[in-house]
């Protein structure tokens, strides 16, 4: 059964909704993104107990919760599979889907809205293998040492075929006790990912013999939101979203939102 769970705008921005493009009183903006979670950018909420709960939330549902109150609209989010997610926003079923990467098949499926927030390529590894902490000087020196990374994810940014690295972890917290157990050398994630795992189970960074750094030698991912084409509204949304996300970081309002989250990032 598919749940549509509402995030409703509660008020009108007449400051923000001058110039803006026209989109009359309409049905909520649907919304969808990946069933796996995407903490700190979008999950599930979690019980006192840590029982999974229907409401949505993350940076990336706040971001699109101020621009679209503002505007006086409201939307549901649905997590479903990803390739569905994207079949669905292409179709024109749902308006749009959060958190993806730009390549140039997409930009031709979808209207890529502008970048609202990146993130940092990273490494890690166990100081119970490596004492003395671990430095890698380039993206290219990864290949000496024995990788490991999550099932299904993509690791071509690093030069990496799947042959080149360990995906039989499900979730990073099985790659990182495959650290501490040397079964490999070095796992690779974005930091943020890692960070925001405390949102929805252990917390990762927290453990001292967990030890990290960034990755030099890539830029860092930028992440946006998909707009159908198809969608009537489409076009419209679009240029709304654009706009949104200009006043947001403009304001200085996308670094709070993204403080919510991810208070001590070092690579901010």
């Amino acid at each position: 059964m598919r749940f549509w769970v509402a995030q409703v705008g509660v008020f009108f921005c007449l400051s923000l909704a001058i110039a803006q493009p026209a989109i009359a009183s309409a049905p909520p903006i649907k919304v969808c993104d990946d069933v796996a979670e995407w903490p700190p950018f979008t999950y599930r909420q979690r019980g006192p107990n840590g029982e999974v709960q229907a409401v949505v939330q993350g940076f990336s549902v706040d971001v699109l919760r101020q621009i679209l109150s503002a505007r006086g609209r409201s939307f549901q989010i649905e997590l479903l599979p990803w390739l569905r997610c994207l079949r669905e926003v292409e179709s024109g079923t749902v308006h749009l889907a959060l958190n993806a990467s730009a390549n140039a098949e997409r930009a031709k499926q979808f209207r890529l809205s502008l970048p609202y927030y990146g993130t940092t390529h990273s490494y890690f590894y166990s100081r119970r293998r490596f004492p003395k902490g671990l430095r890698i000087q380039h993206v290219d020196e990864l290949k000496r040492y024995h990788l490991c990374g999550v099932h299904g994810y993509s690791y071509a940014a690093y030069g990496l075929s799947n042959n080149q690295i360990d995906q039989g972890a499900f979730k990073f917290s099985q790659v990182v006790a495959k650290l501490h157990a040397q079964r490999c050398d070095v796992g690779i994630e974005k930091y943020e990912a890692v960070a925001g795992a405390r949102l929805v189970g252990p917390d990762l960074l927290a453990d001292p013999d967990l030890g990290h750094g960034q990755i030099p030698g890539l830029d860092g991912g930028e992440f946006h939101m998909l707009i159908s084409r198809s969608h009537p509204e489409g076009e419209a949304l679009h240029a709304l979203i654009n706009q949104g996300i200009t006043q947001l970081k403009e304001s200085g309002q996308m670094r709070t939102l993204w403080r919510r989250y991810l208070p001590n990032s070092p690579y901010e």
